[in-house]
């Protein structure tokens, strides 16, 4: 094969494409003191030995750094080269995170902040009760293989009780992988039912009203750096206080209190995005198809989901970014515990202070965004560790426009957004720093001329994941 592509490289340069063709000789590591060297070596897009010409090095040091990046085990990475005779000698840098967090939570409880504030200030800023609290250990990068172990004791407003542990890959082709969890939620008041587009509660001070059982597991292979495969198999119980089935028959779809369903899954995915915290270049692709298996519940329904995003610097500290999502169900029938489109996760922005539910929907969010503060880095005095002592930030101010609709094919006269085209834009304020930590603040005004600041903690463009 070498002597093949020695010939071919003879005729290129015989035929006039005469840049200059090297041999990468050798791949230096450093920095990585709990990481194991073969975790970063899976994330370049080179080997040892490859011959590249200089543009094709470049373009493959650029990539091999956003993998790196998004592993979100390192806060810097720095990829160099050095040229002697017709080799190249590759160094890459890296400074770890810290890993263990055993932090206390204090945290709200409800769909996001704008939400908890308004319920707060009604209550003359004395209702505590709608915040959680206890104890999170997140131990990313356990044994220095990028595998994650998540540990959760939660209390409050929603309890959350959370054994997840995930491994990127356990073979010796280092491309198949397994993640699991197992989830206990329980609450003294919940929602049962959708008004106006608002969540209408139940609650019992003595008992638990709702709780929810959750164990998910999924097969990932991913044999290129960029693209994985998923098969998911998941199970969900839910079990509900007596009223709230009296209240809403829909909530489970029967005169029990108790509901079951089993899904399975396929997931492809295609990221080639630069941070995928903050992207500002590059591109995105997911697409996953779900088969829901009835238990106790009525649940059998077909279920595709995609995603897309595209991002670009159109001119110097200037970026351009667009999104599409869409979910579309089969026509089975879904209990309301199982509903989710806009409000949770998904949102039109604008729309924070409302759920609409239904069981098909698409939504595309488009940003102009600029650098106001380019991503600079610092060292802070006196922190003597690695993981602490040099950071970044960043300040951008973007002007954004929404656009999303919610088919609803059972309840829809009391969900009076469902089935309309919502629409919203406005400006914002987004400061990036490190440990993938984000702040947005945003003035947004929908289609039905409501007004508001409204402040977020994620990516505008992606979805969170309660874990």
């Amino acid at each position: 094969m070498r002597r093949f592509f020695l010939i071919l490289l003879f005729f290129c340069y015989c035929f006039g494409f005469s840049e200059e063709i090297l041999t990468i000789s050798e791949i230096v590591i450093s920095g990585n003191k709990v990481t194991k060297e073969e975790i970063i070596i899976r994330e370049l897009e080179f080997d040892k030995s490859d011959y590249l010409s200089i543009s094709d090095l470049n373009e493959k040091i650029k990539k091999s750094k956003y993998n790196l990046i998004n592993l979100k085990i390192f806060n810097f990475v720095e990829i160099n080269h050095s040229k002697k005779n017709n080799e190249i000698k590759i160094n890459v840098d890296v400074v770890e995170q810290w890993y263990i967090w055993p932090y206390p939570i204090f945290e709200i409880s409800d769909r996001n902040f704008n939400t908890w504030w308004k319920e707060f200030s009604k209550s003359k800023f004395s209702d505590f009760s709608r915040l959680n609290y206890g104890v999170f250990l997140n131990w990313n990068n356990f044994r220095g293989r990028n595998e994650i172990l998540l540990l959760k004791f939660r209390k409050g407003f929603k309890e959350h009780y959370l054994l997840s542990y995930q491994i990127p890959f356990f073979n010796k082709q280092q491309n198949i992988g397994i993640n699991t969890n197992l989830q206990l939620f329980r609450r003294k008041k919940s929602f049962y039912k959708t008004l106006n587009n608002r969540l209408i509660y139940y609650e019992n001070k003595d008992n638990f009203t709702t709780r929810d059982y959750e164990i998910q597991t999924e097969l990932i292979y991913r044999n290129k750096l960029n693209k994985s495969h998923k098969i998911k198999l998941h199970y969900f119980e839910t079990i509900a206080d007596s009223m709230i089935v009296a209240e809403n028959y829909n909530y489970m779809r029967s005169n029990t209190t108790k509901g079951n369903y089993s899904k399975i899954s396929y997931e492809y995915t295609n990221e080639n995005r630069d941070y995928i915290e903050y992207p500002l270049r590059g591109n995105y692709f997911q697409i996953s198809t779900s088969k829901y298996i009835a238990g106790l519940s009525p649940v059998k329904n077909f279920e595709i989901l995609g995603h897309i995003e595209k991002h670009a610097e159109i001119y110097k500290n200037l970026f351009v970014g667009s999104s599409f999502k869409g979910k579309w169900s089969s026509n089975s029938y879904q209990p309301y515990f199982m509903q989710v489109a806009f409000g949770f996760d998904d949102y039109v922005r604008g729309y924070e202070y409302y759920v609409v539910d239904g069981q098909d929907y698409w939504l595309s969010k488009n940003a102009i965004k600029y650098a106001i503060v380019p991503k600079k880095t610092f060292e802070i005095p006196y922190l003597k560790m690695d993981q602490f002592n040099k950071s970044h930030y960043s300040l951008f101010f973007g002007v954004f426009s929404d656009l999303g609709y919610v088919i609803d094919k059972q309840t829809n006269l009391q969900n009076p957004l469902a089935n309309t085209i919502l629409w919203s834009g406005g400006i914002s304020l987004d400061y990036v720093t490190y440990y993938d930590k984000l702040l947005r603040i945003e003035f947004s005004i929908n289609h039905l001329g409501e007004k508001g600041v409204f402040l977020h903690f994620s990516n505008p463009f992606g979805t969170k994941k309660e874990l």
